[in-house]
């Protein structure tokens, strides 16, 4: 069970929830066991799109336009948080509840210790690249509102390859890391073939498959065993350590605040 019985507790004990994603893959991160949690208690949840700074303007913009009733965040960079804390404030005072406990909720990594920092402008909540950082609850006061840090929780029937790439499970303690990196690299050429060109300094060919791609950051960072050969488990590990903690590629923008 690890620290689902916290977050149950968190869940039933808070008036609001906040349940935080990672903008650059949104549906990758939503927790089925959590929204049905929330459900089960009857709870009001706000679904929270987080690190909106890695994610480029054009498809920050189809996000919008797509999650129209969604929040867009960074709590790193506290862009979109007044808007996020006005919309808390206005439900409450809707619902006739004083001082209201918001629970913040999502998988390792995801976030929420940065989210409930902007919230409270105040570093409370120990904010850490490392997934697990948060091992029980913590209380944080807010103004008016009072905040319940969670642990983040993995939902029982996620693989590992997707635990791997939501950065919920640090790389090294992966079984497969060229495995999940492989699976990262065929997303991402979809969604932000920039990322892997620009932050490794390749080229990407119409017919490069992930294999390939590895190779070529292996051989653009010097990663090699003997006689030449690259090495796919650092390689690996590099990309999805570097994903993992965000680090962003030349043509993403910082959007507007909001």
């Amino acid at each position: 069970m690890g620290f689902w019985p916290v977050v149950k507790k968190v869940i039933k004990e808070s008036d609001i929830i906040l349940v935080i994603l990672d903008a650059r893959m949104p549906e990758l991160f939503r927790n089925k066991e959590l929204e049905r949690i929330c459900r089960y208690f009857k709870k009001k949840y706000f679904y929270v799109f987080n690190k909106i700074d890695l994610v480029s303007n054009e498809n920050l913009s189809s996000l919008r336009k797509f999650y129209k009733d969604y929040f867009f965040v960074s709590g790193v960079n506290n862009v979109g948080m007044k808007k996020l804390k006005e919309s808390i404030l206005i439900y409450s005072k809707r619902e006739k509840i004083d001082d209201p406990l918001i629970g913040v909720v999502g998988y390792p990594n995801v976030g929420k210790s940065a989210i409930i920092n902007a919230l409270a402008k105040r570093a409370k909540a120990r904010v850490s690249r490392i997934a697990g950082t948060t091992k029980g609850i913590q209380w944080i006061n807010a103004g008016s509102l009072r905040i319940l840090d969670s642990p983040g929780v993995v939902y029982h029937k996620d693989t590992e390859t997707k635990i791997g790439i939501m950065g919920a499970k640090n790389p090294e303690k992966l079984k497969e890391p060229e495995r999940v990196a492989f699976q990262l690299i065929r997303e991402l050429l979809f969604t932000d073939k920039a990322f892997l060109e620009n932050n490794y300094g390749i080229q990407i060919e119409r017919d490069d498959d992930e294999e390939i791609i590895l190779e070529k950051i292996g051989k653009a960072k010097y990663y090699f065993l003997k006689k030449g050969i690259v090495d796919t488990y650092r390689t690996a590990i590099k990309v999805l350590r570097d994903w993992q903690t965000g680090k962003p590629s030349q043509t993403f923008n910082k959007p507007l605040n909001s």
